[in-house]
């Protein structure tokens, strides 16, 4: 991932210049054990329509799962199943 003078960034998988970041809430596990995480980044290629995290997110991603329960807060949430 290299960003180009533009701002954009480089696509790890088409190579053009037409990624960029944006933030959005990822779930990690299940049932009982599941969490969502709020605001990973995610780079988002306008070119090729592929979205991925840097290695450095995901092992960010599993730091939390593993070890976050101080930062943690309940929240109800609505579940709807696609029929």
């Amino acid at each position: 991932m290299i960003e180009d003078k533009t701002g954009f960034l480089i696509c790890d998988i088409c190579g053009k210049e037409k990624a960029h970041v944006v933030k959005r809430p990822q779930i990690l596990g299940r049932g009982s054990r599941m969490k969502v995480i709020d605001n990973v980044p995610i780079i988002s290629c306008r070119n090729c329509g592929e979205a991925y995290m840097t290695s450095a997110t995901m092992h960010r991603l599993d730091n939390i799962r593993v070890t976050q329960k101080e930062k943690e807060s309940e929240r109800k949430i609505t579940v709807a199943e696609f029929v």
